[in-house]
């Protein structure tokens, strides 16, 4: 199995209620779990931060589904790329709100949070959005 880790922004189209995520986050977790992809997910603003990681052809068929999902817009791959192993393993979907940190947890990450999930630093420089990512690793639900 040829492994591949993909990210992505977008932004939702309308404001999310805590219930429109958590339902997010069940559909996901079950379809991912048995496609076996992995990866986390950040929220911040009402943007999405996501990270998959996964057997080639099942992560790009998610991607596809997500970049075709009316809920989402402004689609931004910022990576793709082959991997010989998971660093989001922990997680089916991993998920932080990092637009609610307190002033404690903000102090503990760098000054990514100050930009938008959005911000093209992002799409210019995939790697800061990995480094946003990996800070979060172990911070997740």
């Amino acid at each position: 199995m040829a492994l591949v880790t993909l990210i992505y922004v977008s932004s939702a189209v309308r404001s999310l209620t805590d219930s429109d995520i958590q339902k997010i986050l069940r559909a996901s977790r079950e379809a991912n779990g048995k496609k076996q992809i992995t990866g986390l997910l950040l929220f911040k603003d009402g943007n999405f931060m996501q990270v998959l990681e996964g057997d080639a052809h099942a992560v790009d068929e998610l991607h596809k589904r997500i970049s075709s999902d009316p809920r989402h817009t402004r689609i931004i791959t910022l990576l793709r790329s082959p991997i010989h192993s998971r660093r989001f393993s922990d997680w089916k979907m991993g998920f932080k709100d990092i637009g609610n940190l307190t002033e404690e947890e903000k102090a503990a990450h760098s000054d990514y949070l100050d930009r938008p999930l959005s911000d093209s630093a992002y799409s210019s420089n995939p790697n800061e959005a990995f480094i946003l990512l990996e800070s979060f690793k172990n911070t997740v639900r």
